[in-house]
């Protein structure tokens, strides 16, 4: 009766969650079996995401959004984490776990506006966005986020993106595995996985450098302690001396692994350096765990190449190779007034149009963010890995795109 009352309430899917921990503890005080409330838990996640899904298509907007920094976070000696709330103070889509923003920021002495990709580090929440920043030594927009940026500063910023996502009805054990920095999407996704009834099993290895470099710490604590089926695991790579309180001592391995888990029968989502996802995507393959349960965050190019070299056989071989393009065509770029004859010798059109001193804007270069976007004039392109961000026909994303025949292309 009273799982009943609960699904037939209209309020938010928030207040479902929260009424979801009433039900199950009113069952289990008059010791009523509890597959009942865990099945409330399975119907409650998979509304939350179809929630994430149409407030995504309702509250979505196009282009770029103010919003203001509400609060400035010191995470570590070089980390900060940013609050955003909408500068219009009107409602924000749900994001999915995983996902990520893109910044268009006016840093002082930059002729052009500098566009960056962060992830998202919270969970997902439909008020307050999160992003958490290392400053990165010559980083024009790490530098002046950490620098320039005040509370009170409105910000350009556009609506969440990213494949690399994770939904709170997600049921299969799984495997996260954060060096660095990059424990920010994977954090949102411990957050999804364990906020809202999951009883999958969940493990988080996270490795740094020196213990000083760890971030987020204290949230990670409250999520083992507040969730039974997460298991975090934490690491340094550097010496000895700076390892503090870990569990292993060097990179993340699948030799640990081995010793921790049962089986490779895991998802595994992988976010870090782009050496540390390489070697790791490697030796999973090897280890016998297929593509469709290895996944990647990789930002930059160099990072995307590795990365879909290892995804590719689990060997090591090259990255993508633009070279299989056809050669010896020109490429005429309208705006600009200049063209050229591509040899194959850059790995993208980005890249090719750069080395003419072309400038077009770029964000992931990795074709997730879809900043790039440049509208074709005449003639096709194709791509090398198939990009995340969607675009019409007669667009393309020049980061991951190279020429497939003469090209014009207006920027």
């Amino acid at each position: 009766m009273v799982v009943g009352i609960v699904l037939g309430m209209t309020a938010s899917v928030y207040l479902l969650i929260a009424g979801y921990g009433v039900v199950r503890r009113v069952l289990s005080q008059r010791q009523i079996d509890l597959r009942s409330a865990d099945l409330l838990s399975a119907r409650l996640r998979t509304a939350l995401v179809e929630q994430a899904d149409q407030e995504q298509g309702r509250l979505h907007w196009n282009g770029l959004r103010k919003f203001l920094v509400d609060r400035k976070v010191s995470e570590s000696h070089d980390t900060i984490s940013f609050y955003l709330k909408p500068h219009d103070s009107k409602a924000l889509p749900l994001f999915h776990a995983g996902q990520f923003l893109t910044f268009r920021l006016h840093a002082p002495g930059e002729e052009r506006a500098v566009v960056r990709c962060y992830s998202l580090s919270s969970g997902p929440d439909s008020e307050t966005y999160r992003i958490t920043v290392k400053k990165v030594q010559n980083g024009v927009a790490s530098q002046f986020l950490h620098d320039c940026v005040k509370v009170g500063d409105l910000l350009d910023v556009m609506a969440p993106r990213g494949d690399f996502c994770i939904e709170p009805s997600h049921s299969r054990p799984t495997v996260l595995l954060a060096g660095g920095v990059g424990i920010t999407p994977l954090l949102s996704m411990a957050y999804s996985l364990t906020s809202f009834g999951s009883v999958a099993e969940t493990w988080l290895l996270y490795s740094v450098r020196a213990a000083q470099d760890f971030l987020l710490t204290d949230e990670l604590q409250a999520l083992t302690e507040d969730h039974q089926n997460l298991h975090v695991r934490v690491g340094t790579s550097g010496p000895q001396s700076d390892t503090g309180a870990c569990d292993f001592q060097g990179r993340i391995s699948v030799d640990y692994l081995k010793q921790i888990l049962p089986s490779n029968n895991y998802d595994f989502y992988i976010c870090g350096p782009a050496s540390m996802m390489k070697s790791l995507v490697t030796d999973l393959r090897k280890w016998g765990v297929p593509p469709a349960s290895i996944h990647t965050e990789a930002f930059g190019a160099s990072s995307v190449q590795v990365v879909s070299a290892a995804m590719k056989n689990g060997t090591e071989v090259d990255g993508p190779d633009s070279r299989n393009a056809a050669t010896g065509i020109t490429v005429n770029f309208v705006k600009s007034a200049k063209s050229g004859t591509w040899m194959g010798g850059t790995p993208n059109l980005l890249s090719y149009a750069e080395s003419l001193d072309i400038s077009i804007d770029a964000g992931c270069r990795a074709g997730s963010c879809g900043s790039c976007v440049t509208a074709i004039r005449s003639g096709c392109v194709k791509y090398l890995e198939t990009p995340g961000y969607s675009c019409d026909d007669n667009t393309c994303l020049p980061c991951v795109a190279v020429p497939d025949g003469q090209l014009e292309l207006d920027a």
